[in-house]
């Protein structure tokens, strides 16, 4: 009998954190979903928009938070030429923190127009 419940507890032990970790690593890759933010275009450089978010859509940013997103985007299209006070929809992979410190990295960034409507270019 104890040489059973011996057995049984190393089971346990080695196979039980493998099967957690496998269910954790099928909850972290859900890559189905696509975070979106709408902003208004403060300032437009070569390499990145500064933007003033004022739809937080479903990313964890906060309205009126200032974030900087690089043009170079995975979109076939590419982005969009922008001038300062037009709107801006931004799509990416992941979600983001309340007020990045860092340049965010999207999918694609479209032109909308104040009421967070794509338009075309």
């Amino acid at each position: 009998m104890k040489k059973l419940t011996a057995f049984v507890l190393v089971l346990f032990f080695v196979l039980g954190p493998v099967g957690c970790g496998q269910q954790e690593n099928l909850q972290q890759d859900d890559n189905n979903v696509q975070y979106f933010f709408t902003a208004k275009v403060i300032e437009v450089h070569e390499e990145y928009l500064l933007l003033d978010v004022f739809d937080t859509g479903n990313s964890n940013l906060s309205e009126g938070a200032k974030v900087e997103v690089s043009t170079e985007v995975v979109s076939s299209d590419g982005c969009p030429k922008f001038v300062a006070d037009e709107c801006a929809r931004v799509v990416m992979t992941w979600n983001t923190g309340d007020n990045p410190s860092g340049r965010l990295e999207a999918l694609a960034i479209s032109k909308t127009d104040e009421t967070g409507m794509v338009t075309a270019d």
